[in-house]
């Protein structure tokens, strides 16, 4: 976690990191990152490049310091110190940073920066700790504590498989057979009083949390299983946008969808082959078991549907081919009509979300094609376009005259370091998202 100090109100600094234009100077080599000052370091950076100050960031996180005061030659703006401190976040250390306040207020900063990297951390649990009943749980308390201290109101509704509602969520039951863990979809209803409950959904936000994915009997190489702890990341995130426009006075009748599950190899698992049918006649005929996201977000667009939700956003883990298409920094956007929401547009620009459009069309539905069901739950044939696909598999379970938005969150994790963030999990959509809750 972050505590954030003014430089003015410290009686002493133990390490001053001063962010200076221009290169370094003999006898250091002139591309280095930084040299040693006689009270901490300097760092080099060029505040014409985009993301300088993230830049800047990861070559202090590299030093090891977590405590230190840091001069900018462009002094921070809101944004840019939020971001600054994103980067510096490893899920391991606290930091201590001193910056010039320069009328930022700090203690908001501080509690933004704080709220959304509990989410990283949450997304980064491992699925022995976070079972999927567990994460609904965890993220829905975290919730009920911010909006009860703004006398809001929220309720968790949660069907396991012990609830009678159980067996109308096709999806999460054939995707969680193989577990010992009960899948389940955890509802969790926002208003900001308990009159406004009583209102229509003004949105439904529908998230993908499988809490660990092998893939089932599409089993993945190890390489890919290795990271998939954080399979659940789309829903934690959203649970983190909602909690971060709650604790700004959110003003709107909201309802999450947390599709959980693990997606686990039993004799008992979903197969290839088997065919599953959708409480809206929709038959879906299993093709790759390691496309289980697609199953489970189809139960949460259902409910939502019948539950006469103004407008729907959902957001999943879903493709690899998302992350081939865009890589991990920008996370992918896909509407009907595709063109984005002028307002979801405006406040993902706004918070400096780094994103891009993909194409989605009817004839995408071709490439789901079956023989013996409606639809497979997976692209096949050549050339498949692997997340229009999968959103045009996720098109038909939702209101066609809803506004409609789905988010495959390419850029949710990084296994690697980049120049502008630690590996981990991102938090990437969070603050656009919570953003556009309350626009």
């Amino acid at each position: 976690m972050f505590k954030l100090q003014s430089i003015d109100s410290l009686s002493s600094v133990n390490v001053v990191i001063n962010l200076k234009e221009g290169k370094a100077q003999a006898p250091f080599e002139e591309d280095a990152k930084f040299t040693p000052s006689e009270n901490g370091y300097t760092v080099y950076v060029d505040t014409k490049e985009p993301r300088w100050y993230q830049k800047s960031a990861r070559v202090i996180a590299n030093l090891n310091i977590y405590n230190f005061s840091v001069i900018s030659v462009a002094p921070f703006k809101s944004l840019e110190l939020y971001y600054f401190l994103m980067a510096l976040h490893d899920g391991k250390h606290d930091y201590y940073v001193a910056v010039e306040k320069n009328n930022l207020d700090l203690s908001e900063i501080e509690n933004r920066v704080n709220l959304v990297c509990t989410y990283r951390e949450i997304a980064d649990l491992d699925s022995k700790n976070i079972t999927p009943v567990k994460l609904v749980k965890t993220v829905y308390e975290l919730i009920r504590k911010t909006a009860s201290s703004n006398s809001a109101y929220t309720k968790l509704t949660l069907i396991d498989n012990t609830s009678d509602e159980f067996d109308t969520l096709a999806g999460l039951k054939a995707v969680g057979l193989a577990s010992d863990n009960s899948p389940c979809l955890g509802i969790i209803d926002y208003a900001p009083n308990e009159q406004a409950a009583n209102s229509q959904v003004d949105i439904a936000l529908v998230g993908k949390g499988i809490t660990f994915d092998t893939g089932g009997y599409s089993l993945k190489p190890d390489k890919y299983m290795e990271t998939m702890r954080t399979d659940k990341t789309a829903a934690v995130y959203l649970a983190g946008a909602l909690h971060l426009a709650i604790s700004k006075g959110l003003n709107k009748h909201v309802r999450l969808y947390l599709c959980c599950s693990e997606n686990m190899v039993s004799g008992k698992g979903m197969l290839p082959g088997d065919i599953i049918e959708y409480p809206n006649g929709i038959k879906v005929e299993i093709n790759n078991t390691d496309a289980e996201g697609r199953l489970v977000l189809a139960d949460g667009l259902i409910r939502a549907k019948n539950d006469g939700a103004l407008e729907i956003l959902d957001m999943a883990t879903l493709t690899g081919a998302a992350k081939v298409a865009v890589g991990r920094d920008l996370f992918c956007v896909l509407t009907p009509n595709n063109k984005m929401n002028v307002k979801m547009q405006e406040a993902f620009d706004a918070t400096k979300e780094m994103y891009w459009q993909l194409p989605m069309f009817k004839e995408h539905k071709r490439f789901l094609s079956s023989r013996r069901a409606d639809i497979t739950n997976s692209g096949h044939g050549d050339s498949v376009p692997g997340a229009s696909a999968a959103a045009a598999f996720l098109r038909e379970f939702v209101d066609k005259t809803v506004p409609w938005t789905h988010i495959d969150l390419s850029s949710a994790y990084l296994p690697d370091a980049t120049p502008y963030l630690g590996a981990g999990p991102t938090g990437s959509a969070i603050l656009g998202i919570a953003a556009y809750l309350r626009a």
